[in-house]
């Protein structure tokens, strides 16, 4: 909503990608209230449509990355250290 989430809010205009949402009857205007298809609805926008970032938004190359998993059935370890080779591997895996 606004209230909770001002930034993302306003992010939400034209040039952004909306996934999973239903607009409301006859218009082009989102109805975030409308669940039917997922309660999972997701957006793309550019960077500047966001107040204040930093330009370049551009940093090095990280040396530490951690992928957050939801794992029900406890197959994946909570926290592994791979080689670069089984990282890329993993990534492109999916």
């Amino acid at each position: 909503s606004a209230e909770k989430e001002p930034q993302i809010w306003d992010a939400i205009k034209f040039g952004a990608l909306l996934e999973n949402i239903v607009f409301e009857e006859g218009s082009t205007t989102v109805d975030f209230a409308d669940g039917s298809k997922t309660e999972n609805t997701r957006v793309s926008y550019p960077l500047h449509h966001i107040d204040n970032t930093a330009v370049p938004s551009m940093g090095g190359h990280p040396k530490n990355i951690f992928f957050l998993t939801c794992d029900a059935y406890g197959v994946l370890p909570p926290i592994s250290k791979l080689t670069p080779g089984q990282a890329m591997y993993h990534f492109i895996s999916g």
